[in-house]
């Protein structure tokens, strides 16, 4: 597409980000793109993919608000749960919309948040029959208050049912794959669990193993970005709930004791873990690992209904993929 318009970016540095900022640009290649970066050495990197860079962190709420207020998209990948940085992009792209009223060209939010908002008991037992469809909204709006996420995207929505602003929110499941991005390029969950049980020299596991997750392929995921960013300049969402703008990220599902022995298997083979047999334990002993402990169960029909395929290598056969990748990066950081 030849459109151009501005988009503040924030998360560039990010794996999930940089990755979503690489797909965009190259959508849109006369879009300007400003990116907020907390950390002066990662600008060179930045700046390179052709975006122009703010130094700032997420606490620079004025600078936030003011960079929000300046431009007609905001992609936030930087923060799910950071409340006063999500009012200070909102109260920016509202001081846009009044300071410049066209119903056809609202600002745009596409926010990041999580199917972490599904977790329910982290003891590593199935404890789920429900699956939740994005394309029902009675399913998104059933979602607990108390939810991981989820005071931030009540936030967002209550700003879009003020009319004056197009907010869109990506739910993303298990990311794994190698990400395009500037900076970070490896996921949390999987890789996690591989730098646990190279500091343990044991794969850990909580409880049996049975809790089923979704999972996504970074590239198929910032596909998804590009197809939401696209449907919401299209002019063509005639959505007029906020909930019919919310997206899960989620493809297949897996169990987390399929995976918990293959990377034991994997890493015992490698030399670096002691033994092929999990240990099991509490989640309360490795509180990073808190995902890989619950069930979330998901079904992306509206990103379905917006074209999205998804094309890459599933989770169990990048497995060994992402074993090389840690340990790389391990040996990197030794």
């Amino acid at each position: 597409m030849a459109q151009q318009f501005s988009v503040f970016f924030l998360g560039v540095t990010g794996y999930i980000g940089g990755s979503v900022l690489v797909e965009l640009k190259n959508r849109y290649p006369n879009a300007q793109f400003t990116a907020l970066v907390r950390n002066p050495k990662d600008n060179a990197a930045v700046q390179a993919l052709g975006v122009q860079v703010v130094q700032g962190s997420h606490s620079d709420l004025d600078l936030i608000r003011k960079l929000s207020s300046e431009s007609d998209v905001v992609v936030n990948c930087g923060d799910s749960d950071d409340l006063p940085l999500t009012k200070a992009i909102l109260a920016g792209l509202e001081n846009r919309a009044q300071a410049t009223p066209d119903a056809s060209k609202k600002p745009i939010l596409v926010h990041t948040s999580g199917t972490g908002l599904l977790q329910n008991e982290r003891d590593g037992a199935f404890h789920s029959d429900k699956i939740y469809d994005d394309n029902n909204i009675d399913d998104i709006k059933s979602i607990r208050v108390e939810a991981q996420h989820r005071d931030v995207d009540l936030e967002i929505f209550s700003a879009g049912k003020t009319g004056l602003i197009d907010p869109y929110i990506i739910a993303p499941a298990t990311v794994y794959g190698k990400g395009r991005g500037p900076v970070r390029n490896l996921s949390i969950q999987v890789n996690n669990m591989i730098r646990v049980a190279l500091r343990r020299k044991e794969v850990v596991q909580t409880g049996p193993g049975t809790n089923v997750w979704n999972s996504v392929h970074i590239d198929d995921l910032a596909d998804l970005y590009g197809l939401v960013l696209d449907h919401a300049l299209s002019g063509k969402d005639k959505s007029t709930d906020p909930f019919e703008r919310f997206y899960w990220g989620s493809g297949d599902e897996y169990v987390w004791g399929d995976i918990t022995r293959e990377l034991a298997r994997l890493l015992y083979a490698r030399g670096v873990i002691h033994s092929e047999t999990l240990k099991i334990i509490k989640i309360e002993e490795e509180p990073i690992l808190n995902p890989t402990a619950s069930n979330s169960r998901s079904v992306s029909n509206r990103g379905i209904a917006l074209g999205w395929r998804r094309n890459g290598t599933p989770l169990f056969e990048t497995l060994p993929k992402e074993v090389e990748w840690t340990l790389a990066e391990a040996e990197a950081n030794a």
